[in-house]
């Protein structure tokens, strides 16, 4: 399956989720994490999840604008596919036996 088509579900998944929440209730962090998302190709999570990750996200998000806004910092951050894991989750997920 090519990007473009990957591109187009992951969209289609998320204009139903923004088209299934009240207005009111879609968040601005929610909006963003749904370009997240799409950006990097990953799938929309159920509800409750959708809540708990652009929460995540949103925080890393905060976390790298404070650090990089700041002079006496030697490197800057980014977002990536894992701005929306904690740091127990990408450790277990990604350093296996490297995690003691």
């Amino acid at each position: 399956m090519n990007k473009s088509l990957i591109l187009l579900a992951v969209l289609l998944a998320s204009a139903a989720v923004l088209y299934n929440m009240n207005s009111e209730s879609a968040s601005p962090e929610t909006v963003q994490y749904l370009a997240y998302l799409s950006k990097f190709g990953k799938p929309v999570p159920s509800s409750e999840q959708l809540v708990y990750r652009s929460k995540l996200f949103a925080e890393y998000v905060a976390k790298m604008e404070k650090h990089n806004s700041d002079s006496t910092q030697k490197w800057q951050m980014g977002v990536n596919q894992f701005s929306d894991l904690t740091k127990e989750e990408f450790m277990g997920l990604y350093l296996g036996e490297l995690n003691h």
